[in-house]
């Protein structure tokens, strides 16, 4: 039963009649914080991750990397064509399109460095021994196997909002 309700119910009983509406209205709560507010399941998810990497603006959950590219750790992710080299989680982070972004090892594929590179014209520049190195799903070359070409390995990333899921068991 609802407050107002149970004034008028109770003042009934008790031959109070005469209380105006206004004064019974005033009983209505207008706090929002009284207000019971539902998430969905997937705000719940969000709002974790969000709780996670608000401190360095990553968690990384076993084999599962969450990265908020509103962070200021990650921020140059929102420029289309810019990258971030996490040398924490081994891993290249690409801002492909408005919509794509892309992970890769950060292993260079000809002698195993990982802190040296740069981004231009679809490939990855490794500035240890100059090699440059494709992002396509073909060719792959592994880390420290002194390839002097080929694809970085890459890794499935998705998005939830401003979040950067990166598995690298994919």
């Amino acid at each position: 039963m609802k407050r107002l309700e149970f004034l008028y119910r109770i003042g009934s009983v008790f031959g109070i009649t005469t209380l105006s509406s206004s004064l019974l209205g005033s009983c209505k709560s207008n706090d929002p914080e009284d207000e019971i507010v539902t998430l969905s399941e997937d705000e719940v998810i969000y709002n974790d991750l969000k709780n996670k990497t608000a401190n360095n603006g990553k968690y990384l959950d076993g084999r599962i990397l969450y990265l908020d590219i509103t962070h200021d750790n990650f921020s140059s992710l929102n420029t289309v064509g810019e990258f971030v080299n996490d040398f924490d989680n081994y891993v290249l982070i690409l801002r492909k399109s408005e919509d794509l972004f892309q992970s890769f090892s950060n292993c260079c594929p000809h002698q195993g460095t990982f802190n040296q590179w740069s981004y231009s014209n679809g490939r990855f520049r490794c500035s240890n021994h100059g090699n440059t190195y494709g992002t396509s799903n073909s060719n792959i070359v592994q880390c420290g196997s002194r390839s002097t070409s080929g694809n970085l390995k890459q890794y499935q990333t998705s998005r939830n909002q401003d979040i950067l899921i990166v598995d690298f068991d994919s």
